[in-house]
Parts: structure tokens; sequence; C-alpha cells
């Protein structure tokens, strides 16, 4: 998107046929780089399935780069997540909830 640098150390990425439930993940992933200097993200109107993700990187590092490693390591912490879900699903090892009369 406009005004993106020209080493892409800040740039503005936009994500079609999402919504804040990837904007949120991704942002925390990103942060948890310790080189990435600032990410937001925004969902510019309600009808549009679309969001912004803005990244800021020190050291004019590519943002591209850290935006493609987090979405790699959002996938792996997702295929984690649902490997322990399917295991204690199959164990039994799960509260069941019942509803009151």
């Amino acid at each position: 998107m406009k005004g993106a640098a020209p080493d892409l150390s800040a740039a503005t990425y936009q994500l079609r046929d999402e919504s804040h439930t990837i904007g949120n993940a991704l942002r925390w992933m990103l942060m948890k780089n310790p080189k990435v200097e600032f990410c937001g993200y925004s969902a510019p109107h309600p009808s549009e399935n679309l969001i912004q993700v803005r990244i800021q990187m020190y050291d004019n590092l590519s943002s591209l780069t850290a935006l493609m490693k987090a979405l790699d390591d959002l996938d792996e912490l997702c295929e984690v997540v649902d490997q322990k879900y399917v295991e204690c699903l199959k164990g039994g090892s799960f509260e069941r909830w019942e509803e009151e009369s």
C-alpha cells in the first residue's frame, strides 16, 4: 500500500477475507519479535472483509520478512493447539458441561 519505505522497513499490508480474529493474533505474534518497532492493524469498514496491518522495523529490516515469519509462527501455534485439543478429546481428559434444568 501507499506509504511504504523503499526498503520495506515500514509498510502497511492489506489482507483480504480476514477480520479482527487474525488481525489481533497476527499483531500479537509480530510484537513478540524484538526487531518490530511498531505493529497495529485496522478494519477500515465493517462492510469490507479486509484488514490493514502496519509494521515498522528497527535497523531498516524488512517488514515483509517479519510478516511472513509471524504468519508461519501463528500457523505453527494453531497446529500445536489443534493437536493438543484432539489429544484431550481422544483421551477423555476434558470436563463435560451440563445444562441445568
